[in-house]
């Protein structure tokens, strides 16, 4: 980090930032082509939009009646959607033109928001720990959404959950964090009842949003999920995806 400091020492962080990123900028597939299905089906883009507006709402009135800043998008079991709504959650934030929003996929082992978005993955994060590098040279601004930053690796790393655990990256995400001191960040986590890489993740958030499958979680989900979450940030609450109604 301090070589990287040292070339922009006479730069505010926010300006070298926007040096670092000025050619890092990425198209949304996903992002156009939900706009062309919003052109010929406005009623199903409207209730989308309705249903994650609302949640945007809930979501930015407890997050700034308690300060907080970065949010845990973690599924309870693989599967039930976690991607699907950190991405519309990120966009419904960031239409908000003054809200900046950064998504990052932290499901190291099975990354999938670049996938999901239609954009280039990034670099893996094990490589910008293992060569000092600022998490800044893998943060795409998307075009579509300007006050949307993304950070996407595009493979899997090995070890995830060691390396979620690792001192170097909460180091990384904090030096990260006050150079968009004011920006929303959605974390997209592994699921929570599927190995370790969670658990890493949830110390590095201030609260964390469960998505639940609507159609298979059970009662002893919950109940296992409780139990691993004392003592973790606080649960914002609990999304039933893929339900009925």
């Amino acid at each position: 980090m301090q070589a990287e400091t040292s070339k922009t020492s006479d730069k505010s962080p926010s300006s070298a930032l926007a040096t670092r990123t000025a050619g890092l900028r990425v198209s949304s597939n996903f992002i156009r082509r939900e706009a062309s299905r919003t052109a010929l089906d406005t009623k199903f883009a409207k209730t989308v939009n309705s249903r994650f507006a609302i949640l945007r709402t809930q979501i930015l009135r407890e997050m700034r009646k308690h300060g907080w800043r970065r949010l845990a998008i973690t599924p309870l079991t693989a599967g039930a959607g976690g991607t699907s709504v950190a991405v519309q959650l990120a966009l419904a934030l960031s239409r908000q033109k003054l809200t900046e929003v950064i998504l990052v996929d932290l499901d190291l082992a099975q990354p999938s928001i670049a996938t999901t978005l239609g954009i280039p993955g990034c670099d893996p994060v094990s490589e910008v720990l293992n060569l000092n590098r600022p998490m800044a040279d893998i943060t795409a601004i998307v075009e579509e959404v300007p006050n949307l930053w993304v950070v996407a690796p595009g493979s899997a790393e090995d070890d995830a959950a060691e390396l979620l655990q690792d001192d170097a990256l909460a180091t990384a995400l904090h030096v990260w964090r006050g150079i968009r001191p004011n920006a929303i960040e959605i974390f997209d986590t592994a699921a929570l009842l599927d190995g370790d890489a969670a658990l890493a993740t949830l110390p590095l958030v201030d609260a964390i949003l469960l998505v639940a499958d609507g159609r298979r979680s059970t009662n002893s989900d919950m109940t296992k999920a409780e139990r691993l979450l004392k003592d973790l940030p606080p649960i914002m609450g609990v999304i039933l995806n893929k339900s009925e109604d």
